[in-house]
């Protein structure tokens, strides 16, 4: 299935306004990307899926000049008003609208899920990296939101939870890149509702909403309830007050252009 970039744009375009709300998850693991971060000075660092613009300011505790760049046109024109980086563009990670070894540093977190090709915007972010410039990514990896798919099985046969590359896939991917080196880290963070209705409105409101070949206007209120109603039953833990968990499976790169 191929990922309409459009649709991504649309989605977080949307949640541009509601997005920091709901952004813990997002911020928690961002931070993470940022400890694995070599601490020097780096002239010219991009983030890459800036988002609301959160880390294009962190950034700038280490970096001369950063540029924020996303996808979509609302969360670039949020992260300039709130991060007021050096600048704030529009481009997509797979064709990157930079010219050849021009960035120092590349931070990427929870954006590059959303490539149609992995190792093409890992070739891509090589050919703006400098000689020496390193690339910090985050991303998603398979088994996440596997509650929500499981919950969904037996209500229709629509896809809700996007795919996700494998851990070896996503190592395959930097391999085949070109990077002279690069060290891989994994963890699974778990979040817990009380219902499943609390986990969509989480991420319809950072915008996480598009599902690459689902049905968005197939699902009536009644196969909503019937799902929550198999989400609580398989999932929920009465070690967690009989809350919910919604589970994260979270793959972190860091690739050296050496």
């Amino acid at each position: 299935m191929i990922i309409d970039k459009q649709q991504v744009a649309r989605h977080f375009s949307k949640a541009a306004e509601s997005y920091n709300d709901y952004a813990e998850l997002q911020r928690n693991i961002g931070h993470q990307l940022l400890s694995y971060l070599p601490r020097k000075d780096y002239p010219l660092a991009l983030d890459l899926g800036c988002g609301t613009g959160y880390f294009a300011a962190a950034l700038q505790g280490q970096a001369d000049k950063v540029v924020a760049l996303d996808l979509s046109l609302a969360m670039a024109a949020k992260a300039k008003q709130s991060a007021k980086p050096f600048a704030a563009m529009v481009s997509d990670a797979e064709q990157l609208a930079l010219v050849d070894s021009s960035v120092d540093m590349v931070y990427s977190s929870l954006a590059l899920q959303w490539c149609n090709d992995l190792g093409s915007a890992l070739k891509e972010i090589k050919r703006v990296l400098k000689p020496n410039g390193i690339l910090l990514f985050s991303t998603l990896s398979k088994g996440t939101l596997f509650e929500l798919e499981e919950a969904w099985a037996d209500v229709d046969k629509h896809r809700h939870v996007n795919r996700f590359l494998t851990q070896d896939e996503i190592k395959q991917a930097a391999d085949s890149s070109g990077f002279a080196s690069a060290e891989f880290y994994q963890e699974q963070r778990t979040l817990w509702y009380e219902h499943a209705f609390l986990l969509l409105a989480d991420l319809k409101g950072i915008g996480a909403n598009y599902v690459v070949g689902g049905e968005p206007n197939a699902t009536n209120r009644s196969q909503l309830k019937t799902m929550a109603k198999n989400y609580k039953a398989k999932y929920s833990s009465a070690e967690q007050n009989n809350r919910i968990s919604a589970t994260y499976k979270v793959s972190y790169g860091v690739l050296n252009n050496g």
